[in-house]
């Protein structure tokens, strides 16, 4: 007899096979049967016809800290997240010690939009050691899986202290951090992540630590995330990182790598899907290298308290590293600042979040009440009426009277479909990308899965549902080496997702005021969602935390 068995499902089972209409048993947490008139069984859950897949599996999320006071990692689990992959680009919370604990929170604050507020209310800091991080997640009673990355800037403020945001290591830190490294994996993280990213600021505008590592150093790590057979290298590359730097890095290690990230980018049209072939060849070589693709625009609400889209310009740290507010005046009064800024904008020869598409920046909020007029107008079209330079305006608006406070979006990347649609069915392209956890006041991606399965498979008819859940599930887990999961197969842990085909998708973005410290987030809902099983609980009826903190990978 079964715990549950699930009967009336269209099954979609991940391996990218194609649906069948029938019944899955669950004993436990596994799925122990499917097919057609199974036996009796405790409890019966009818799907009414919907599909039934596995969940989403989420290869990029910045989910460390939140996870600490939020062991739903909401709202990613009510989007069919059933496993997600922490500690990505290095960013992470572990290993830390108690004087560390403020510069790790401010680093976080800047390079991933968490309000330092919330980070220092919410965080619960009763671990040092990544082991004792880890069982800290395990005591939380997770309601979702996770997958934990050792990571690389996290290890090397425990190393260096304050130094690692400013000078490269000595060989006893490299050890040290070794050591950090083959520790962890042996403690059950899935890999070592890292960045190399011009754009990744911390605390003051400064580069974060990864940044400052050699390759030396990087490789050092690699192998000894590799010291045991296993593990998944990260890496969140800068513009001079090729393929072959990488191939470099890794030598003859050859484990596989996730390679962030690779958007659409308008002026640079060829940029992520060259890099997509770079890697293709690679894998002629013996590397296993994939690419992580987003299948959403990256769009972006901000402020001018935080305007991440010139964050990652060199001209802007002059202002980012500046902490005198009269004296951060002066420097956007300067028309030399403002020209440099300017001209780095237009600059195409670097691929960069923003290159000057002004009309793809839109008011949606006024604090200066002379801005009203212009809510929901773009800002080439605000500037022709105020008869300025775009970008002279934005600065002139910041300067006014509560003009910092003034609400914007901005579609950054990744708008054009038939091009984002080159790099989604690319052999060596894998879906992800959400960064959910991150940038909570800026954006929310963590439904990125429906978005595939809705948008792209439905509406567009770019890909089929079959290989739209494979992408999403059984590809992720093979990629990442996790066992027994991202399938609908006998013997496999019973994560799995209930959906209507006609409606999957998500709601329109919202703010909601719900982080320890009293700040607000962007969430969105879920759309054609049925039912949500982890573990063979149903997250959706019970509410009853079922997840696991995966500690076993394959090698």
């Amino acid at each position: 007899m079964f715990d549950l068995k699930i009967i009336n499902a269209i099954i979609i089972d991940g391996t990218g096979s194609s649906r069948f209409f029938g019944e899955i048993g669950i004993n436990g947490n596994f799925i122990v049967e499917r097919g057609k008139k199974l036996g009796a069984s405790k409890s019966v859950y009818d799907a009414n016809g919907h599909i039934l897949c596995p969940g989403i599996i989420d290869t990029h999320t910045h989910y460390d800290a939140q996870i600490t006071w939020d062991s739903s990692a909401s709202p990613s689990l009510d989007l069919g997240v059933t496993t997600a992959l922490i500690g990505n680009c290095g960013f992470t919370i572990a290993p830390c010690k108690p004087e560390h604990r403020d510069l790790n929170m401010l680093n976080l604050t800047k390079v991933e939009g968490m309000p330092y507020n919330t980070l220092k209310k919410g965080i619960d800091w009763s671990y040092e050691t990544y082991s004792e991080y880890l069982n800290l997640l395990e005591r939380k009673k997770l309601a979702i899986n996770i997958c934990s990355y050792i990571g690389h800037s996290a290890t090397r403020i425990w190393s260096m202290g304050e130094a690692a945001m400013e000078r490269e290591a000595t060989d006893s830190e490299i050890i040290e951090m070794e050591n950090i490294v083959k520790d962890a994996m042996n403690k059950g993280a899935i890999g070592f992540s890292t960045s190399t990213f011009e754009g990744h600021n911390g605390d003051k505008g400064r580069p974060m630590p990864s940044r400052l590592a050699t390759n030396k150093e990087i490789s050092r790590l690699i192998q000894a995330m590799a010291h045991n057979g296993r593990g998944l290298f990260m890496i969140t590359k800068s513009n001079k990182t090729t393929i072959k730097d990488i191939q470099n890095i890794i030598g003859n290690i050859k484990r596989p790598a996730m390679i962030a990230a690779l958007f659409y980018n308008p002026t640079k049209k060829d940029w992520a899907i060259n890099i997509l072939n770079d890697i293709e060849k690679s894998s002629q070589k013996g590397y296993e290298f994939w690419g992580q693709v987003s299948c959403r625009p990256l769009t972006m609400e901000f402020t001018m308290n935080e305007p991440y889209m010139l964050e990652g310009l060199s001209s802007w740290k002059k202002y980012m590293t500046e902490s005198d507010s009269n004296n951060k005046i002066k420097i956007l009064q300067d028309d030399n600042f403002r020209k440099k800024v300017r001209n780095e904008i237009y600059d195409t020869s670097n691929n960069k979040l923003f290159v000057g598409d002004w009309e793809k920046v839109k008011l949606i909020q006024a604090a200066n009440l002379n801005n009203k007029k212009f809510e929901g107008m773009n800002i080439r079209d605000i500037s022709v009426k105020e008869k300025k330079d775009p970008f002279d305006w934005l600065i002139d608006n910041a300067l006014s009277k509560y003009g910092m406070n003034d609400l914007f979006i901005a579609e950054l990347l990744n708008a054009e479909n038939n091009e984002v649609k080159k790099l989604l069915l690319h052999d060596k392209s894998t879906v992800s990308l959400s960064d959910a956890g991150a940038h909570l006041s800026l954006l929310c991606d963590a439904g990125y899965g429906l978005d595939l399965l809705g948008k792209w498979s439905r509406d567009l008819n770019i890909i089929s549902l079959e290989q739209a859940v494979f992408k999403l599930t059984g590809k992720q887990a093979d990629i990442c080496r996790i066992p027994k999961r991202g399938k609908l197969l006998p013997g496999y842990y019973a994560d799995m997702l209930l959906f209507d085909p006609k409606k999957v998708g998500t709601s329109k973005s919202f703010r909601k005021n719900d982080l320890p410290g009293g700040s607000t987030r962007l969430l969105e809902k879920p759309l054609g969602v049925h039912g949500i099983w982890v573990n063979g609980t149903n997250f959706f009826q019970e509410q009853t935390p079922n997840g696991k903190l995966i500690r076993s990978y394959l090698p």
